[in-house]
């Protein structure tokens, strides 16, 4: 996590996200949502929030928002989506290891949950903040302007740590067949 961190890799998928909208503020709370539980449930919940959180602060700044709607929704979206893998949280590793859960076993079970909960989290989020989440064209033009390849620091550090990434979360899926 740490080497991927330093690629700049988690700015790119914020920024990337946020473009994805057009730089609509409650579509960019909604996007930043998906990003940080899609995190979560590879990291545990504070490394997430710590990698996505400057990245919120630095698009809330530019659209002139109170950056409070887009931490709360993350910091709930980090917890949900922890809950839907072995490896997304510290107790979930100790509840599968208790019972005899795989990486697989716990995902099928959790995942679809994680799925109807989510998006549920976001209903509240939207009546007490979503029509107050509004923003000038221009400063979503400035949003639009971020270039998100200019988040990626090391482009080769970024192929590295995927490429290891990639190995440790095949070796969680396909472990468990062969009794790892």
């Amino acid at each position: 996590v740490s080497i991927t961190k330093g690629s700049g890799v988690f700015q790119f998928l914020a920024i990337w996200a946020a473009k994805r909208v057009n730089a609509h503020p409650w579509g960019i709370l909604v996007m930043l949502v998906l990003v940080t539980a899609l995190l979560s449930a590879l990291l545990d919940n504070v490394t997430t929030v710590l990698l996505v959180v400057p990245v919120t602060l630095l698009i809330t700044d530019a659209l002139k928002l109170s950056a409070y709607p887009y931490l709360f929704a993350e910091i709930f979206a980090a917890n949900i989506g922890g809950t839907a893998t072995l490896i997304g949280d510290p107790p979930n590793i100790m509840i599968g290891t208790a019972v005899g859960l795989s990486f697989n076993d716990f995902l099928f079970n959790l995942g679809p949950v994680v799925a109807l909960i989510l998006p549920a989290t976001l209903v509240p989020i939207y009546l007490v903040w979503g029509r107050k989440l509004v923003a000038a064209a221009e400063d979503r033009e400035r949003v639009m302007s971020f270039r998100e390849r200019d988040a990626i620091r090391d482009p080769r550090l970024l192929k590295q740590a995927m490429f290891v990434l990639t190995l440790i979360l095949i070796g969680f899926i396909a472990g468990h067949s062969y009794g790892l």
